[in-house]
């Protein structure tokens, strides 16, 4: 059987080549190519075929695009290398025939296609990488779909299609670009060369932002124009850089300037701030009125970094009014304290309490000497904190209250002492006269005799 197979695939390559010794290979057009044999005239006829179909094909036939690609899009400059162009990318062949081709505008789409097609017949890598190169050099710019300008960093492979691609009417040079990452640096941004672009809204949101802590509200200064800020930021692309570098002098002053300016508001504010805080603590005192328009002529005149400083005096004056007043108050809470504290030790019925029921009433009513409001005034800082848990009128209404309170202890000690005694309160009444004293003594006389006469009387 296999000596049969043999000899029938054997006649059968005879009866092909047989077939095949007169064949004839024609090029398109009609132009008959003759050659060393079939196999040879079939490869060089398929080669012309390509030669005619991507006559430009050879322009771009390097294996380096993708590196071009890979090294553009880590921002390299020189990306190029990879394909041995080591001059100005426009002078690149392939670059420059893009560069040409976008024009006015291209999407990434119709880019890759024009030249993947004929008579380009281009590689992905040798169209991305000459963009990216082109988009690198900045004579062009990227666009996404949301119109925002992207770099070559950010641009990925799945992006480029969806992206536009426009040529920069500007042309920035390289001793330009040193002197925009100069100014760049002026607020904390290190741009790498050929970052410069990208940096651009970093650089605008910060400039602005510093620009806006060196004034504001008052008693602030006002707020600095920042119209040429906003001529960099309604222009694009190249055009921005353009503008850092022709505004560069302006730019630098102003950013030293304004940092300047924002440190010292940094620390004068907390002081307008305290001022501010002690003015509303010392309302309803005494001269408070006269030095709270001070305080009001520093913000309506925008004084906060007047030369002396206008804040410290008014600081120093509303902290001495506040320790005063709470100095007075501690005098006061500790005088009718003592007073209260005599009045039970005379007072027959607390002497007959034993020591714990006596503190026990006494912490009821919060008269325990640890119920003692805490009171610092060594600094503003410390009457700040004490009048935060206790303020002026609250501490007034505290001293007001001690009589009364010690009053409640010392009928709550003769409630204990004397259980079936009863309580009652003397009519009150507005005494104008001795006729109207005698009528409120009889008054009195008669409500307590009728009193006593159902047992111990307690008189609050």
């Amino acid at each position: 059987m296999e000596t049969i197979r043999q000899v029938a695939e054997a006649k059968i390559n005879e009866l092909i080549l047989e077939a095949m010794s007169g064949a004839r290979v024609f090029q398109g057009g009609g132009n008959e190519l003759t050659g060393n044999g079939l196999q040879a005239t079939v490869t060089e006829g398929a080669e012309n075929s390509l030669t005619r179909l991507y006559p430009q094909f050879a322009v771009a036939d390097n294996t380096g695009w993708s590196k071009v690609y890979d090294n553009a899009h880590k921002g390299a400059p020189d990306a190029l290398k990879a394909v041995g162009h080591e001059g100005e990318p426009e002078k690149n062949a392939v670059c420059k025939a893009v560069l040409s081709f976008i024009a006015g505008g291209k999407k990434g789409t119709d880019i890759r296609d024009h030249f993947e097609g004929p008579p380009f017949g281009w590689s992905r890598d040798a169209v991305d990488g000459a963009l990216l190169a082109l988009l690198v050099s900045g004579l062009i710019r990227a666009e996404n779909e949301q119109h925002r300008t992207c770099d070559a960093k950010t641009l990925e492979r799945k992006s480029i299609g969806k992206a536009s691609f426009i040529v920069e009417a500007t042309t920035i040079s390289t001793p330009q670009r040193i002197q925009i990452r100069k100014v760049l640096q002026k607020v904390g941004i290190a741009a790498k060369q050929g970052d410069e672009l990208s940096s651009i809204p970093q650089f605008v949101q910060g400039i602005t932002d510093l620009a806006r802590r060196a004034g504001g509200e008052a008693p602030k200064p006002e707020t600095t124009d920042l119209s040429l800020v906003d001529d960099i930021r309604r222009a694009s692309g190249n055009e921005q850089l353009l503008s850092i570098y022709n505004s560069r002098d302006e730019l630098t002053s102003s950013i030293d300037a304004w940092t300047l300016q924002a440190k010292e508001i940094d620390a004068r504010w907390p002081s307008w701030e305290t001022l501010q805080r002690l003015a509303e603590r010392a309302n309803g005192l005494t001269d408070a009125e006269v030095l709270r328009t001070q305080a009001q002529a520093i913000e309506d005149q925008r004084q906060l970094l007047a030369d002396p400083d206008p804040m410290k005096p008014l600081v120093a004056s509303f902290t001495q009014m506040l320790r005063d007043e709470l100095n007075r108050l501690v005098g006061a809470y500790k005088q009718q304290h003592e007073a209260g504290i005599s009045k039970l030790k005379a007072d027959d019925n607390w002497q007959k309490l034993k020591p714990d029921q006596r503190n026990r009433l006494l912490a009821e009513q919060k008269l325990t000497n640890s119920d003692m409001p805490e009171v610092k005034v060594g600094s503003a800082a410390e009457v700040l904190q004490t009048l935060q848990t206790l303020t002026l009128s609250a501490f007034e209404d505290r001293v007001k209250s001690l009589s009364s309170r010690f009053n409640e202890v010392q009928t709550q000690a003769a409630e204990m002492m004397e259980p079936t005694a009863k309580t009652i309160d003397l009519p009150s009444r507005t005494l104008k006269s001795e006729a109207d004293l005698e009528a409120w003594l009889d008054e009195a006389r008669k409500d307590l005799a009728a009193a006593l006469a159902q047992g111990p009387v307690i008189i609050r």
